[in-house]
């Protein structure tokens, strides 16, 4: 057994180190040292093990420096990159728009998750509460995400918005729990009795995120309706971004090691245990494989337009969200 053991330890360090290897880039002439956060949509800590493993990739993948940090939000997040903390952001939707019209940050990739480069948002409720629709949900304890997130607030204050009720009256509690599975477990452990979280018909649930913590979870915690079309529409991805003050050549290099990175196995693991990133989408892959029209969307920042409009139509002072 303990050869056998010692056995597995080996082909896995070979099968790692092989991977490292494959993703070798040429030598530097001059290392580029690079920050890289993640937004903390999950349990912080989670975060920072997962993006790490993901920065050490790129650093053999590119030859550059890469720390990994996770700052305490999404609007942090936004701050340092604007303040030029951070050169490099994986910004969940919402929090990309509003780095855009921040300080001019650029997306380089769009996450494909579920074989989609968009998902989508859902309202969930205890089980017990016997709540058959929204209207059901007034003057109750009610959890969103983070203010800066698309799925977890902005989608669903829409939704609720155009289903006829005040987002910010309608409910007797309103709470920001600050992340996915966090609005879960409030919801699971009867702090809250509804929320709002990432979900659609495509088997995208934010429950899973707390599955093996609570296993008896779907019993406790149901879906009462989905955020999906016609109403609102689906939400692009979670990106990949730059500071506007990155050059060209790094941008590329970047977003060329993450689509080798994510082609492999070791990679997959690692960008799913990350955000559950199953790969990247770039611009032409936008428009050739998930057949998006160009007439509609003319860039890869044009895809984010409906979550613009959302902003608008909410009358969110972007000054108010990242501070």
């Amino acid at each position: 057994m303990k050869r056998y053991r010692a056995f597995a330890w080996l082909l896995l360090s070979l099968t790692i180190v092989s991977t490292m290897v494959a993703l070798q880039a040429a030598p530097s002439t001059g290392q580029t040292k690079l920050v890289m956060a993640f937004v903390p949509s999950l349990d912080a800590q989670r975060v920072l093990a997962s993006g790490s493993t993901v920065a050490r990739m790129l650093e053999v993948a590119t030859g550059y420096s890469i720390e990994a940090t996770v700052p305490t939000s999404y609007a942090a997040t936004i701050e340092a990159l604007c303040a030029g903390r951070v050169h490099i952001a994986w910004f969940a939707p919402a929090s990309y728009v509003l780095a855009n019209a921040r300080c001019g940050a650029e997306v380089g990739l769009i996450a494909v998750r579920a074989d989609r480069p968009f998902y989508g948002s859902q309202i969930l409720v205890r089980a017990d509460l016997g709540a058959k629709s929204l209207a059901d949900l007034r003057g109750r304890r009610f959890a969103f995400g983070d203010p800066a997130s698309t799925s977890n607030y902005i989608w669903p204050a829409v939704f609720i918005k155009r289903k006829g009720f005040d987002p910010e009256r309608f409910f007797g509690q309103t709470v920001f729990a600050g992340g996915h599975d966090r609005v879960v477990i409030a919801i699971y452990q009867g702090s809250v009795d509804a929320g709002a979280t990432f979900g659609d018909e495509f088997a995208s649930d934010a429950r899973t995120l707390v599955a093996r913590q609570f296993p008896d979870v779907n019993l406790k915690v149901a879906i009462l309706e989905y955020v999906k079309p016609p109403t609102i529409g689906y939400i692009p991805n979670d990106t990949i971004s730059f500071r506007k003050e990155v050059s060209e050549e790094v941008k590329q290099k970047v977003i060329k090691a993450m689509f080798r990175i994510a082609q492999t196995a070791p990679g997959r693991e690692a960008v799913f245990a990350l955000y559950q990133h199953q790969g990247y989408a770039d611009y032409d892959a936008l428009i050739k494989t998930y057949k998006v029209d160009p007439r509609l969307v003319p860039s890869l920042d044009a895809f984010f337009d409906p979550i613009r409009a959302a902003i608008k139509e909410l009358g969110l002072d972007l000054t108010k969200i990242v501070r």
